[in-house]
């Protein structure tokens, strides 16, 4: 029963209404029968007045002429009321007659003296005046009612109005439970057993129950089958979208796999999630590295760079927007190097999406370019744009604290405008590359050479604070210089060095001074018979270690 009760809406509500209708019928039933035993003693209360008032005129004879006798069948003839159980009859405290249901008297009383006693709940007494002067009494009646006989009358109608409301009850709520249950639960049971093996797919919907082609209920069959109707409709949208997404990601996944463009995901940490073949053969990865961990293969491969690549990632999310930049590394040892550029885009779920693009190609060519912007194309040496981006490289780290004391050699070859006109630009040419060679051959490679124009040249001894070497070279180069240069059988010609040196120390960097003092020194090396150098006034420095 109690499961049938929880899963049954059909016994549900019928336990429920018969049991709500039990409820208020056995409160109103209750209420009743209160109200029907007041009512039957009320009632039982006027049939004792009406008996006296019958028998009033018939006790004043008795009582005016002390008739034992008439006023004994007086008090029988009352006490033929049932609702009666004892008649007395007194005059003063002299009793005329008594009477009651369990001593019935058959002759007359004598006279005797009455006791006081307690009167009794519900009890009637009523004076009786003699029949020639109202004011004058002559006795009294008492009545004491019957409470047994008026309990069991009330009792008796109002267990009878209690059935009766209880019937009402039960009758009432079972044509509630009818209607409930053939106009609403059942048709919706109907419903609910229908919907069990609907097949939406093939078409199936809901029939309008009989009688509820209008009502709620209809609307309820209509309503369902629109929302299976609709549900179909997005099932196919759904599958015709899941087919074409398939598709989609099938052909995602074709130049995924065969792209040229390295493909990946990373998190915010700069850690690979996913990548694409074309990503591992740009970076030189292996197979077996891609059977290890590989997760932080790209901080690994920018190293130094690390810092950039987390700031593209930085602006990627905070700013939400695409960010690029490119790249130099070195892949399969040091005998491979490659510029890359990085695409870094926000993606979702804390996950970003990134294009790798191999631009060596296009780096190479921008480099190219730059030197020959900045290469002397006679002796391969910097001209004087590049000798301007050096000075500026330079005084950059000047300003940033990083850089060291140099010296600058300002060098004019000498003789070399009679050799121009005397044998033509070709051999002057072959006599600037011949200094050019000579000048490369003797300082290091970190040192810095260049050719301003003409016959002038310019050579930078970087992070050297020994004065002494500075001379040395020097010396070297004027020696080198002054040698004969045979440019063909039979023809030699030569030249000579005029040098100017002039220093520079961390503290204290003035790029024009720097010049105009090596150019001093070399023009007066010139004046005083050329093929030789001369050191600037270094104030406050060691002629033999600088610093």
């Amino acid at each position: 029963m109690l499961r049938l009760l929880r899963t049954s809406i059909v016994y549900r509500s019928a336990f429920i209404v018969l049991g709500i209708a039990l409820l208020v019928g056995s409160f109103f039933a209750l209420f009743s029968y209160q109200f029907s035993a007041q009512s039957e003693q009320e009632q039982a209360n006027q049939r004792m007045h009406a008996s006296l008032s019958t028998v009033e005129s018939t006790a004043s004879i008795a009582c005016f002429l002390l008739d034992q006798n008439l006023a004994s069948e007086l008090a029988r003839g009352l006490l033929k009321n049932g609702d009666i159980s004892r008649v007395l009859i007194f005059s003063g405290d002299k009793i005329l007659a008594e009477a009651s249901k369990q001593l019935v008297q058959n002759q007359a009383t004598p006279v005797v003296t009455m006791q006081p006693e307690a009167k009794a709940p519900g009890q009637l007494e009523q004076e009786i005046f003699s029949p020639f002067n109202a004011k004058e009494k002559v006795c009294n009646i008492r009545l004491d009612p019957n409470m047994e006989f008026i309990r069991e009358q009330s009792a008796s109608k109002a267990r009878f109005i209690v059935y009766l409301l209880l019937m009402q009850a039960l009758v009432m709520a079972s044509a509630v439970v009818y209607v409930v249950l053939t106009m609403i639960t059942r048709p919706i049971k109907n419903i609910s057993d229908r919907l069990h093996t609907l097949s939406p797919e093939a078409g199936d919907k809901l029939g309008l129950p009989d009688g509820n082609e209008k009502d709620e209920i209809g609307q309820l069959v209509r309503d369902v089958n629109t929302l299976v109707a609709n549900l179909l409709t997005t099932l196919d949208e759904e599958r015709s979208l899941r087919i074409r997404h398939a598709i989609g990601e099938k052909k995602f996944q074709t130049i995924f796999e065969n792209a040229e463009t390295g493909i990946f995901q990373l998190n915010f940490s700069a850690e690979l999630l996913s990548y694409n073949p074309a990503f591992l053969r740009m970076f030189n990865l292996t197979d077996a590295h891609q059977r290890g961990n590989i997760s932080n293969v790209l901080t690994l491969m920018l190293e130094g760079q690390e810092l950039r690549l987390h700031l593209m990632i930085d602006a990627a999310i905070n700013e939400s927007k695409v960010m690029s930049d490119d790249f130099y590394i070195q892949v399969g040892g040091s005998s491979q190097k490659k510029w890359i550029n990085l695409v870094i885009s926000p993606a979702e779920d804390g996950v970003l999406q990134g294009l790798a693009n191999d631009i060596t190609e296009r780096k190479l060519k921008e480099e190219n370019a730059n030197q020959l912007a900045v290469t002397d194309h006679l002796t391969g040496l910097n001209n004087r744009l590049g000798f301007e981006k050096e000075i500026a490289r330079l005084s950059n780290e000047h300003e940033n604290g990083y850089a060291q004391g140099f010296f600058l050699l300002m060098i004019d070859l000498d003789k070399f405008k009679q050799v121009n006109d005397t044998y033509g630009h070709t051999i002057g040419d072959q006599v600037l590359c011949h200094f050019a060679h000579i000048a490369t051959s003797t300082v290091r490679k970190s040192d810095f050479i260049a050719r301003l124009g003409g016959d002038e040249f310019v050579i930078l001894l970087q992070n050297l604070t020994h004065q002494s070497k500075a001379e040395e070279i020097a010396k070297k180069i004027i020696s080198q210089a002054s040698q004969d240069i045979v440019i063909t059988d039979g023809v030699s010609v030569k030249i000579g060095a005029s040098i100017g040196i002039s220093y520079t120390d961390p503290q204290a960097f003035d790029p024009n001074e720097l010049l105009r003092r090596a150019d001093t020194a070399m023009y007066d090396v010139k004046r005083s018979g050329r093929n030789a150098y001369r050191v600037v006034n270094l104030e406050g420095v060691d002629t033999t270690q600088l610093s």
